[in-house]
């Protein structure tokens, strides 16, 4: 497809998202786990150190034991060794559990973070951003974060047994340290020119991968739709050219992490080379001992290992700094919907409503997508919100349940302003019944026991799923109230469904009730069922009902008739068909649409 294409301008793209990323923006997320983070890195340090002991000894066997058979230094040598390394297996244990309690703790914290910076952004993110994306985020990138965690650590253990053993070398031979460090810089500039090259090939490889998890998500979740257009081998086919390029990449990634081995293999294999031939001088002149010169190329060896392990981690390093850049770029993302500073909490709401000269826009160059509205709502009075598609009515109620805030004028809830409400003591106030309700894929009885954050009765889940008729599908199921319904109900039908959402509201009791379009999508009979329970559930509260079909709306106390999110018409049903206008229009043809019927 054309958008997985390495084009320049969408590799570009990509970075360029990514730029301002600097690793002290990434140390923030790790910062309040420093302590254990050093703890662990001195641990594998000491544990390296007594590791370090081994060549020193060895040149004391060579230049002292071996030629004068000193068996009685060689049993002191070999105790102290065997106590070294007791001690260098407790270290590793050590270490090892610290590391790892640490890298699951960190694992667990920032996805437990990362999902709760979620649930305090606003719908317009959620419209924007990908559901696939989020996924990613959540699970690929924390644990590329922990990568990164076990890659810091690392990287401070053997920069700190680098230097160590650089000076255990001068200590040695200077003169044959000093031709070892020439060779230093060019291990360096080896790293940094395809540490650089790789960390911008991760940053796309995690990009796509997001884009494929977002598809993939896409594709599951539409598999009736695929299905019915015998769609399948094009989505495989469409699954594979998004794949494609992606192995590409890794390759590509792959070649940069060879190319760092090669060149550090052939320095490597310089250094030995020249410290052999300069060696047979040194010891022809009796200016190095064999004993030493073992002990130095024995050093050598180890002060390459970290040298190595620095240049195997440029591939973990660059894909760890890409997952924790992006999930601070996640983070850093601030909620568009915020609470005022001492934000009123409220407790239960009379369910007066006044919409003042309200004006909102999706998107400011678009125009206003409602245009001074202003409605005043008694409470346990029923509004019914009508007119062509596009006019506003769902925004309406997605502005009363704050999920945006309005560009213009003042929306009040028993005279408090909403934007000085505590939201969750506001939004306990209010239930919804959607035209698509979801449904988690937990029993019936967890779905109705949703609505409120206390602990439920069987009681009072019994008598809400009475009122809304769902006692009557669910005493026909083997497991009752536990049985479990699947993904968003897929084992039940669309009126059970509605009902089981209509249950939900009847035990949250809200003050304000919102039916968007509750019975559009069904047929007669659950129409009819589902109606009834509305019916119960809308006694004694505030409700506003957005509907199409105005055959539902006769009996609300007041219609509101919207077009292009301006209030055209108001008034009862018999009097808005007494006068000529939009709603007079409506109605005139549905009817004859359901004649021709």
């Amino acid at each position: 497809m054309k958008r997985y294409r390495n084009e320049p301008s969408d590799r570009e793209k990509i970075l360029s998202g990514y730029e301002n990323q600097s690793f002290d923006k990434v140390w923030a997320l790790l910062r309040p786990y420093r302590s254990m983070l050093f703890g662990s890195m001195i641990s594998l340090i000491l544990f390296n150190m007594v590791g370090l002991s081994m060549p020193w000894m060895l040149k004391i066997a060579i230049d002292r034991i071996l030629p004068n058979a000193d068996f009685v230094l060689f049993w002191v040598i070999a105790c102290v060794m065997m106590l070294l390394y007791l001690m260098r297996s407790l270290l590793r244990y050590i270490a090892c559990y610290t590391l790892d309690y640490l890298s699951v703790r960190v694992m667990i914290d920032l996805r437990q973070k990362v999902f709760s910076h979620l649930q305090s952004l606003s719908l317009r993110f959620y419209e924007e951003y990908r559901t696939g994306k989020l996924i990613s985020n959540v699970i690929s990138d924390v644990a590329m974060l922990q990568v990164l965690l076990r890659t810091l650590t690392t990287l401070g253990e053997q920069l700190f047994l680098l230097c160590l053993i650089a000076g255990l070398l001068l200590v040695i031979n200077w003169k044959l340290g000093l031709l070892v460090f020439l060779t230093i810089p060019l291990h360096y500039l080896n790293f940094h020119h395809f540490r650089r090259e790789m960390k911008k090939d991760s940053m796309i490889i995690q990009e796509k991968m997001s884009e494929i998890s977002a598809n993939l998500s896409e594709t599951l979740s539409g598999v009736k739709v695929v299905k019915s257009f015998a769609k399948e081998h094009s989505e495989c086919l469409k699954f594979f050219q998004n794949l494609r390029p992606l192995a590409d990449m890794q390759m590509r990634l792959t070649v940069d992490g060879v190319g760092l081995w090669a060149v550090f293999d052939t320095l490597a294999l310089t250094t030995y080379l020249a410290i052999i031939g300069t060696g047979i001088w040194f010891i022809k002149d009796n200016s190095i001992t064999i004993g030493e010169f073992v002990a130095f190329y024995t050093y050598i060896g180890m002060m390459l290992n970290p040298i190595n392990a620095l240049s195997g981690m440029s591939i973990t390093f660059a894909q760890g700094m890409v997952g924790a850049s992006r999930i601070v770029k996640l983070l850093n993302t601030i909620p568009e919907i915020q609470e005022a500073p001492n934000a009123t909490i409220v407790g239960k709401l009379s369910g007066k409503i006044e919409f003042k000269n309200v004006v909102f826009s999706y998107e400011q160059e678009k125009g206003a997508t409602i245009d001074n509205f202003s409605l005043n709502i008694r409470p346990g009075q029923k509004i019914a919100l009508v007119g062509p598609s596009g006019s506003g009515k769902s925004t309406i109620s997605n502005l009363l349940l704050r999920f945006y805030d309005v560009s213009g004028g003042v929306i009040r809830v028993d005279d408090y302003d909403i934007r000085k409400l505590n939201l969750t003591s506001y939004r306990n106030n209010i239930g919804i019944v959607l035209q698509e309700p979801f449904l988690f894929s937990g029993t019936i009885r967890d779905n109705i026991a949703y609505a409120v954050k206390r602990e439920v009765s069987d009681d009072e889940i019994f008598a809400a799923a009475k009122m809304a008729n769902v006692e009557e599908f669910v005493s026909q199921l083997p497991d009752g109230y536990d049985t479990v319904i699947g993904e968003n109900g897929a084992s039940l039908s669309g009126g059970q469904k509605q009902r089981l959402a209509i249950a939900r509201a009847v035990l949250k009791n809200p003050a304000i009730l919102i039916l968007d379009e509750a019975t559009s999508a069904l047929d007669t009979v659950s129409e009819y069922l589902v109606q009834d329970a509305l019916d119960k559930l809308m006694r004694g509260k505030t409700t506003i009902i957005i509907a199409h079909r105005l055959s539902t709306i006769k009996n609300a106390d007041v219609i509101v008739v919207l077009d292009k999110g301006k209030i055209v018409q108001q008034g009862r049903h018999d009097d808005l068909l007494s006068q000529p206008g939009t709603y007079r229009e409506l109605y005139q043809t549905q009817s004859k649409m359901n004649r021709g019927h």
